[in-house]
């Protein structure tokens, strides 16, 4: 009798396909750590090479599970921006800061009031609305930057939980908004609330709604102390800037790539069209679009690098046709005359380098300087969108408490 030595064909051809896509895996992560461009002097550049690439996998992966009816892309990223960010909600009892969920005309707040308040008839108060794109930030998410900022100001903080898309068509979310800052202002005894010291501050998204809120406030009559504005969404107009060309494609955060930003603006519609890469090359908007606005967001006037706009280029019927309202000064607040941006309150505007939003806030600055308006215009050139949220945990950025703590300071200042 013989005894074959042979290993079984099928373990072998399983054991090598394993060690392929193991082998594979790690070269696809050990390019994506080491070559990922990053501007020079980037902090902790590792660590954001690696929450890059995760976020990256994460949304690549939750893309290909929708398509395959598996589950819901966009309840996967909730989920996980939750795990990595918002449940590391800090609380010390020596910040002495009594925090607590209520709703204001049906929606939702999260409110933080400074212990020393409990006797005071009025309070500098801070309207905050978050960001994540109208579609994943909650005041969960924003939990410890809220916090941070209600103990550094050691003013009361109400952080708005707005209704977000898919869900939710525009302008539901500027809808909830709106409704909590007119009451607050309305009826500011009720709230215990100083309506000569209201700040409204927002990032991204919540920059969009906090600069737009403060528009329509300031029509009506009401003035806020100032508005803070974090890396904000000014205007869904040029998507030929500079910033756009350079950092969408990079995936920053994984996150904010071509893919993500496509699927953002269909779903902001409630005609739910499917937004395709015309909005890129601005086939959203018309020749008279263009003629109309371009001297609102003036890329060769107001930055020192600027990319071709072609004026008399007519676009795409069917999007002209379904997103006029990402061109209204409710979706694009900056898309307004000189004389609007007169009214405005003093802006605090915070900008980073690492951004597809930095032009339009460097364009918008420029606007408010040639017009003489109070501004404090600050730009961090080694941080990226969304940084200031990466307070603890094993994300956290050294970077973001320096932010945070400037931002603090800044309003503590103006109020």
């Amino acid at each position: 009798m013989t005894t074959d030595y042979r290993r079984p064909t099928g373990m072998s051809s399983v054991s090598k396909q394993t060690l392929f896509l193991v082998v594979v895996s790690l070269s696809v992560l050990g390019i994506a750590l080491i070559y990922q461009p990053l501007p020079e002097g980037f902090p902790q550049p590792w660590k954001y090479r690696f929450l890059s690439f995760g976020a990256h996998i994460f949304s690549k992966l939750g893309y290909f599970g929708e398509q395959v009816n598996l589950f819901d892309r966009i309840h996967i990223l909730r989920s996980l921006y939750y795990l990595f960010v918002g449940c590391f909600q800090i609380r010390n009892p020596e910040h002495n800061l009594k925090i607590y969920d209520r709703r204001i005309l049906n929606v939702g707040v999260r409110i933080f009031e400074p212990e020393e308040f409990d006797h005071l008839d009025k309070m500098p108060t801070i309207i905050h609305f978050h960001g994540g794109g109208f579609l994943l930030g909650c005041r969960d998410t924003y939990d410890q930057v809220t916090y941070a900022l209600a103990n550094l100001t050691r003013a009361l903080v109400i952080s708005v939980e707005y209704r977000r898309v898919p869900e939710h068509f525009f302008p539901a979310a500027l809808d909830d908004c709106m409704s909590i800052t007119y009451e607050l202002f309305r009826n500011a005894a009720q709230y215990r609330i100083d309506p000569e010291r209201i700040v409204l501050t927002g990032d991204s998204a919540g920059g969009n709604l906090a600069l737009v809120i403060t528009q329509s406030l300031i029509n009506d009559g009401f003035r806020p102390r100032t508005a803070c504005l974090i890396y904000p969404a000014l205007q869904f107009f040029d998507f030929s800037l500079p910033s756009y060309r350079l950092y969408l494609p990079r995936n920053i955060l994984g996150v904010i790539n071509e893919q993500n930003f496509l699927s953002v603006m269909s779903k902001l519609s409630e005609s739910q069209i499917t937004v395709t890469r015309d909005i890129l090359f601005n086939n959203h908007t018309s020749a008279n679009d263009k003629k109309r606005l371009r001297p609102f967001l003036n890329a060769e006037r107001h930055l020192p690098i600027s990319l071709p706009f072609d004026i008399e280029q007519e676009g795409n019927d069917e999007l002209i046709n379904h997103l006029k309202f990402l061109i209204s000064p409710k979706m694009s607040p900056m898309l307004v005359s000189d004389e609007e941006l007169m009214k405005l309150p003093p802006i605090l505007l915070f900008t980073t380098e690492y951004d597809i939003l930095r032009d339009e806030g460097f364009i918008f600055a420029e606007r408010l300087r040639a017009l003489n308006k109070e501004l404090y215009h600050h730009h961090f050139p080694a941080a990226f969108h969304g940084a200031h949220l990466l307070l603890y945990g094993p994300l956290k950025f050294d970077i973001a408490y320096d932010m945070v703590e400037h931002i603090a300071r800044k309003i503590h200042e103006s109020l």
